[in-house]
């Protein structure tokens, strides 16, 4: 495992991030989850927290409690925040401020994670995470600077985690000039990009988008 600074403020990239026994579980257990029926739940609209300290309820969970151990954790962090992503190919993540959605919703108060994070479970070239170096205005809302003076582009690289300051500007923006390397000509590859996303907070996120977990959503997870 090796890990390296990024010329991004606080950005830090892990490469071969899990032990290769534990990945293969993890990457399995993801895939499985996505094979079950989710009740038409968006899979970034379902996050789960796992307290810090705790014992791991589930793979997913397991596999954070290897991965934390590469962050700096600041002391007030309590918790994290988790969720799979998947993203078909030339599929986009708009660009966004991670936030306590609920109380932002409800309130209009921001309150941003301590840390963002994105463990990838394949190689997806062509859908790479890109950060730039705006944070949120007085508002919560806005972006300073207005436009990026920087912005990074972090390949999807299986076994690789991405940690970043928790109030900085992200997103997926894929590029259809990059084949995905099993797609036949012509046709649109099978294969998704799957991630494991975790936030560091300092109070948990309101429910009823995070949840304790339960094993009733990708309930292979805990098998």
């Amino acid at each position: 495992m090796s890990s390296s600074n990024i010329p991004l403020s606080g950005v830090r990239l892990c490469e071969a991030a899990l032990p290769e026994t534990l990945f293969r579980k993890v990457d399995d257990a993801v895939r499985n989850a996505f094979r079950e029926k989710q009740s038409g739940k968006s899979s970034y609209s379902t996050t789960f927290w796992y307290p810090r300290g705790a014992a791991p309820a589930n793979v997913a969970e397991e596999a954070i409690s290897v991965l934390m151990q590469k962050v700096s954790l600041p002391q007030d962090c309590i918790g994290m925040e988790w969720w799979l992503g998947r993203l078909g190919y030339r599929k986009k993540l708009n660009f966004h401020f991670d936030r306590d959605l609920v109380l932002s919703r409800e309130t209009g108060e921001s309150i941003f994670p301590l840390l963002g994070s994105v463990f990838y479970l394949n190689d997806f070239p062509s859908s790479p995470t890109v950060l730039t170096d705006q944070v949120p205005g007085p508002d919560g809302k806005s972006k300073v600077p207005t436009e990026p003076n920087l912005t990074l582009a972090v390949a999807a690289i299986r076994n690789n985690y991405v940690i970043f300051p928790g109030n900085l500007y992200h997103g997926v923006l894929p590029d259809s000039s990059i084949p995905h390397a099993d797609a036949d000509p012509g046709k649109e590859p099978e294969e998704k990009r799957l991630t494991l996303l975790i936030n560091y907070w300092h109070r948990r996120p309101s429910a009823p988008i995070c949840n304790d977990y339960d094993g009733s959503v990708y309930p292979s997870l805990a098998a």
